[in-house]
């Protein structure tokens, strides 16, 4: 599983960070993202759950199938087929 570090990072630099690797692992077809984030206030939980809704190729993993960790999110980059990537990569 790719994992993205964004633990004891400032908001900008984790929000920056989290969207350059997720266009990373999308592009690559990686599948699973574990994003850490560490505890504390949750602001960069929520900045991730925020993010993560507005992108249509990825979803929260289901939390029931894996022991939930409070410092971290697991995600599911649904990936596309190569004629798919294709156009999405040529739109950029």
């Amino acid at each position: 599983m790719y994992k993205i570090y964004i633990r004891k990072m400032r908001f900008e630099e984790a929000k920056n960070k989290f969207l350059q690797e997720i266009e990373h692992c999308f592009a690559r077809g990686i599948e699973f993202v574990e994003v850490i984030h560490g505890i504390g206030t949750y602001t960069l939980r929520n900045m991730v759950l925020n993010e993560i809704n507005n992108i249509e190729y990825i979803e929260l993993f289901n939390p029931l199938e894996y022991s939930m960790n409070p410092g971290s999110l697991k995600l599911v980059i649904k990936t596309p087929d190569k004629y798919t990537l294709y156009k999405y990569i040529e739109r950029e």
